[in-house]
């Protein structure tokens, strides 16, 4: 256990609303385009918890736009959010297989390469979030990584950064700024990796690598997931020692179907518990079990809200 040198900011009263500020496009998967992007995927998500989420994104006037206006409503995430732009095509993404795990390519020149900070900034301010969630591929243009700015500006939520990195969409500065604006964070084994790389830390442990960006950042907690092995975090407690919890999968893999959205699904959780006051322990654990849950199902969101069920029954109301 190690001290660090000051406390993150507490957060605000819980609630029932938060912001996911991103891309919103459709995966090019192999059975047909599908609804995709890492802040829609939570965004849809937290909507079937039983949240309020605004995801703040711009879409294409063009065919993807429309499907993807779709998805959102049937989803039960609000419109207020969601730009239109008339010169740039909806995000899309290309997605491969490579070393067993999906690949997206996604062409540069999107419409949430364009987010309207002031418009987006305005949304938030009205929607008055307890959290807003963000991540790093829709910094990758200067108009949109203002209009982030803008937005954390105009709000004192918690700020819930899943860095999510995409080659070769970020650079140590992006990386630098987002976990700078964050209370917590989610990011994977390699890309706990990465930031050791973009940081120049000389820290190779895992876990000590994990408590050096806590410290470094000041942050509420760091959560670490590690595919098939689980997920760890390092988190505040008592207001001043980092500690450590770690959780394992309880899906063998002989049920799982694809892992496509695992992580989304796992930030997820994170919000729900940030949104209603869990320790990081509890979000951890049942980020796990809800992410390995995904898993058993073709795609990142289900279908059929019953899937929830189980969860929500068992996670129970807003202050447990």
């Amino acid at each position: 256990m190690t001290t660090p040198s000051a406390s993150p900011r507490e957060p605000t009263a819980p609630s029932s609303r938060v912001c996911v500020f991103g891309e919103a496009l459709l995966d090019g998967m192999p059975t047909g385009p599908v609804p995709g992007g890492a802040p829609l995927n939570v965004a849809a998500h937290a909507a079937a918890f039983g949240l309020e989420p605004l995801l703040l994104t711009r879409l294409g006037v063009d065919d993807a736009g429309t499907a993807l206006r779709a998805c959102l409503s049937a989803a039960g995430v609000p419109a207020e959010g969601v730009q239109e732009d008339a010169r740039r095509p909806t995000g899309r993404a290309v997605v491969s297989q490579r070393e067993g795990a999906p690949r997206p390519e996604i062409p540069a020149g999107a419409a949430f390469d364009a987010i309207d900070g002031a418009v987006a900034a305005r949304a938030a301010r009205a929607w008055k979030p307890s959290v807003v969630a963000f991540g790093t591929l829709a910094q990758r243009e200067p108009a949109s990584r203002a209009a982030l700015r803008e937005v954390l500006s105009a709000t004192k939520a918690v700020c819930l950064v899943d860095l999510n990195l995409r080659a070769p969409w970020y650079d140590g500065y992006v990386v630098r700024k987002a976990l700078a604006a964050a209370d917590v964070v989610k990011v994977s084994d390699e890309e706990l990796a990465e930031i050791r790389r973009l940081l120049s830390l000389s820290v190779h442990d895992r876990e000590a690598l994990a408590v050096c960006v806590v410290r470094r950042f000041h942050l509420k907690a760091l959560y670490v997931t590690r595919g098939a092995k689980g997920a760890f975090v390092a988190a505040w407690t008592e207001g001043e020692v980092v500690s450590f919890g770690e959780a394992s999968v309880s899906v063998p893999r002989e049920v799982v179907v694809d892992t496509v959205g695992a992580g989304d699904a796992f930030t997820a959780t994170v919000l729900l518990g940030l949104a209603r006051g869990w320790s990081a322990a509890k979000s951890l654990r049942r980020g796990v079990d809800f992410a390995g849950a995904v898993t058993r199902i073709r795609g990142a969101v289900p279908a059929d809200r019953d899937f929830y069920a189980p969860f929500l029954r068992e996670w129970g109301s807003l202050a447990a």
